[in-house]
């Protein structure tokens, strides 16, 4: 039973590091996700709150975000920010023990488990930060395409709770070893005196049942000896680790949930349920690369609501909101299912036509400019019309260079539509920059 005990014990412990460590790195990744669109946009404030909101969570002890040259750009801790860590710390020899600090490693080389001078015991993951393509081709904070680390997340968390319960369990299980050592010469002395067997035999089988991770159902014993009590405290611990199990699986839906949300949170614009903008460049990029690959079509619509800001200037904020979410709602329904409908900004609305050519693209603005004329929407009493200018570009007629080339020139078009009337479409063609109206054709 000691063997048991110890291996038992070891096992617990190695399994707790470990669940620690995986769920300290799923959480490390989530601070990750949660920054990634405040680092793409460079926007400090918000990548500084995000750090601190985070850190004031319980056993949070750090959050650094390091440059690739060590210094400290990030921190819940003010006074670090700027400095530069030594790299004989352990956190910088993780990767700089290497002749050439590698790209990727494993999860146990990334993390580290060391005491503070008081004995405090802390866990510390480092992440790495990527270089991304959108990393090298901002104009704000540009990185060579050539650097694959641009950085390092530090999460550190505090492993005062983890050890109390792994002292508990430790506890536990020596208090379990020393009353089934009491029960088995206690059982020697029955089965001698013809006692009563029964009872140890469920005790027996209750103990190695929860050892298994199982649940059985409360053994009663109607005696008062330590048989009986041992009986009782089996039946409660049972009961606890069922409590405990479910108290685990309502928090891992509750996180999920949140994943969930923030998933939605980060792809979908509040105002109207369409796709935002960062959802829409990577549908994009990801379209256009694959219209490129296999000579499929790719038409792009840039729509934009005429006078709109005469609208808000007459009715208010609050009917420009509504004009728009009309807009979102008749674009929705109209296209295909297949097609990316995104709200791009303002009262621009961007849809990704998929293996969609030129007349296709061209039959279906104009359906859709005449389906949002002939809205009216209801505003206090009042009806308010709206109409939208449309600019249509397909590939690989236009034949651009990169994704982001194609919007641009479904908005020179819409440009041009909005400035020739109103009301219209207007299709981009090369040395042309003709515009098709509910009236004139492009042959």
């Amino acid at each position: 039973m000691g063997i048991f005990t110890y291996f038992s014990i070891r096992y617990v412990n190695q399994n707790t590091m470990n669940n620690v460590m995986v769920e300290t790195d799923r959480f490390s990744n989530t601070i990750k996700l949660g920054t990634h669109y405040s680092m793409m946009s460079n926007v400090r404030d918000d990548i500084t709150h995000i750090i601190n909101n985070i850190a004031r969570q319980e056993n949070v002890k750090y959050i650094r975000i390091y440059h690739k040259d060590g210094q400290i750009k990030f921190s819940n801790i003010p006074e670090e920010i700027e400095t530069v860590a030594d790299i004989n710390d352990y956190a910088c020899t993780i990767c700089h023990k290497f002749d050439s600090p590698p790209v990727v490693l494993g999860l146990k080389e990334r993390t580290r488990i060391f005491s503070s001078p008081e004995g405090q015991r802390f866990l510390g993951i480092m992440n790495p930060i990527y270089n991304e393509p959108d990393c090298s081709s901002s104009s704000c904070h540009v990185h060579s395409p050539d650097t694959t680390i641009l950085g390092v997340l530090d999460t550190v968390i505090s492993l005062d709770q983890v050890d109390r319960e792994i002292r508990f369990l430790e506890q536990i299980y020596s208090s379990v070893t020393i009353g089934i050592f009491l029960i088995t010469s206690i059982l020697i002395i029955l089965y001698l005196l013809r006692f009563v067997s029964q009872p140890i035999k469920k005790l027996i089988t209750g103990t190695q049942m929860i050892a298994k991770g199982e649940f059985f159902n409360p053994v009663t014993i109607e005696r008062n000896d330590e048989i009986g009590q041992l009986a009782t405290a089996i039946s409660h611990m049972g009961e606890e680790i069922a409590k405990q199990q479910g108290d685990l699986l309502l928090t891992n839906k509750k996180l999920a949930k949140a994943n969930e949300e923030l998933e939605t949170l980060s792809t979908i614009d509040p105002l109207t349920g369409l796709s935002n903008r960062r959802s829409l460049t990577h549908a994009l990029e990801l379209e256009y690369n694959r219209a490129v690959r296999y000579g499929h079509d790719l038409s792009v619509l840039m729509i934009d609501a005429d006078l709109f800001k005469q609208i808000n200037d007459r009715y208010g904020h609050l009917c420009g909101d509504m004009v728009l979410q009309e807009i979102a709602k008749t674009l929705k329904k109209t296209v295909r299912t297949t097609d990316i409908v995104a709200r791009y900004g303002g009262e621009e609305i961007v849809i990704l036509l998929l293996e969609t050519n030129k007349e296709k693209a061209l039959h279906l603005a104009e359906k859709l400019r005449q389906e949002v004329e002939s809205c009216e929407i209801i505003y206090e009493n009042k009806a308010v019309s709206i109409t939208v200018s449309i600019g249509v570009v397909t590939y690989p007629e236009i034949n651009v260079s990169g994704p982001m080339q194609l919007l641009e020139t479904a908005d020179l078009a819409m440009y041009k539509a909005k400035n020739t009337g109103r009301n219209k479409v207007g299709y981009f063609i090369p040395d042309s920059g003709k515009i098709m109206d509910s009236v004139d054709r492009i042959h």
